[in-house]
């Protein structure tokens, strides 16, 4: 099982290389699609699929599942090379999108097993940590890789998303499915079970629902300007690369804000949320009256506040 770990590490670097990320939306459009569509295809695929990929996890294991996950992302990624217009870029994203429910939970119930396992709920919570962290080196680091393989070739950063996704692949087919937990007693098990006894929990919660819309909106709201940002920044005279270093340094900002709201309590906690947004809101704003230099900053510094507001 230990090994088990350390391979996982291997892997959170691995599937966290996500050089598409800051590049997607101007290959498309040089392409002739039309990326809101595209992107609308990617969540749709998604919201489709949370279910019965969760199904699948459950009959197959996590590692199956995340094999799966990872493969079929590979391949999207190299077939992005042949997107000529709106559909076949709906089709790319949509198999992107699908891909991602397969890993998505199914990871984090790997690591978890795993360190829970080698040593209790406690260790568990430190791998998950430094899992984390891991995670969001990789995430800074590959805005900026991105932007000189796009430098190179427009489709540079699909095909090297694709090879890193095969990388993983290959470390995730060499880890062991842990044992897993006894379910608490009461709680439903099984993605069906969960999606059934959601109504119910929301009826005794109604202000759970008023979040939910909160986040809902925000999400859409932040997804708006990052993929606005991959056009905006190079109408600003940004290179590629240029762009990739601020994308880089919003990360590393949101990983700072996202370390001080998990020390925020009460008060300041709650007016966070209520503040925060009116203050990315005037960044924004900002972002789209300046100059080059400062609506890279005015962006980036939002990418930190959006760590504070919805770590």
């Amino acid at each position: 099982m230990r090994r088990n770990l350390h391979r996982y590490y291997v892997y959170t670097v691995l599937s966290s290389l996500a050089f598409t990320w800051t590049t997607w939306f101007v290959f498309v459009d040089s392409r002739g699609g039309n990326p809101g569509w595209a992107e609308s295809a990617f969540h749709l695929a998604i919201l489709l699929g949370e279910v019965p990929t969760g199904v699948v996890a459950d009959l197959l294991g996590r590692r199956r599942s995340m094999l799966i996950g990872l493969v079929l992302g590979a391949a999207s990624f190299f077939g992005y090379g042949l997107i000529r217009d709106t559909l076949t870029a709906c089709l790319m994203l949509g198999i992107t999108g699908l891909s991602l429910t397969f890993i998505s939970g199914a990871d984090a119930a790997l690591l978890y097993e795993t360190a829970a396992a080698l040593g209790g709920e406690d260790f568990a919570r430190r791998a998950t940590a430094r899992a984390s962290a891991l995670q969001m080196m990789a995430l800074a680091a590959a805005p900026v890789v991105a932007g000189w393989l796009a430098e190179r070739h427009p489709a540079a950063p699909f095909f090297a998303h694709g090879a890193v996704n095969l990388l993983a692949a290959v470390v995730v087919w060499r880890m062991q499915e842990p044992p897993a937990p006894a379910a608490p007693a009461g709680r439903p098990e099984g993605p069906w079970a969960h999606t059934l006894a959601a109504p119910a929990f929301l009826r005794r919660h109604p202000g759970v629902l008023g979040m939910i819309a909160f986040a809902w909106v925000y999400e859409a709201a932040a997804s708006m300007v990052s993929q606005f940002g991959q056009v905006y920044l190079p109408a600003l005279g940004l290179s590629m690369l240029g762009a990739g270093v601020v994308f880089s340094a919003g990360r590393l900002l949101g990983a700072a804000g996202g370390w001080v709201a998990a020390r925020l309590q009460g008060g300041g906690a709650d007016r966070w949320l209520r503040w925060g947004p009116l203050g990315q809101a005037a960044l924004i704003l900002l972002a789209g009256l300046a100059r080059t230099a400062g609506g890279g900053v005015a962006l980036a510094v939002n990418e930190g506040v959006d760590g504070l507001v919805y770590p």
